[in-house]
């Protein structure tokens, strides 16, 4: 006999199908038309803004400034503490280097005359690349 797991899991997938023929069959596809929305989110109105950047690049470089203070100052704090700071560190500084990477690629193959979506293909197969190399490492090392 199944077990109940993959019943339940049939059973959702099974919902799921119908939902989504409901969707799709229920809109009225003819009448539609895709427009362009004028109206900027505040999100891409944050992205245009250069004070917010500045403000962001303030706020990042006291965190990680902070983060270096706890992780080398060693006994005045307690272990977890400085542990978190380390680990406060070490993640700003991958997140960094990715970023770095990732957008380095997408200037230069939008300078070289790319698309936007060819850019970001760019920058995305390159960090694919970055996590093959990890793995690799990660494989030979043993670690």
């Amino acid at each position: 006999m199944a077990s109940t797991i993959y019943l339940v899991s049939a059973a959702l997938m099974a919902v799921l199908l119908v939902a989504v023929v409901a969707a799709t069959v229920g809109r009225g596809w003819k009448k539609y038309t895709p427009g362009l929305q004028h109206d900027q989110s505040v999100w891409s109105s944050l992205a245009g803004s250069e004070s917010a950047w500045t403000l962001a690049s303030i706020v990042v470089a006291l965190a990680v400034g902070g983060g270096a203070t706890l992780f080398v100052s060693g006994d005045s704090f307690s272990g977890s503490i400085v542990a978190v700071g380390g680990a406060a560190v070490g993640v700003a500084l991958a997140a960094a280097f990715v970023f770095y990477l990732f957008f380095g690629t997408y200037a230069a193959a939008k300078s070289r005359g790319y698309r936007r979506a060819a850019a970001v293909m760019a920058g995305s197969w390159v960090l694919g690349l970055l996590v093959v190399l990890v793995i690799t490492v990660n494989l030979l090392t043993g670690a």
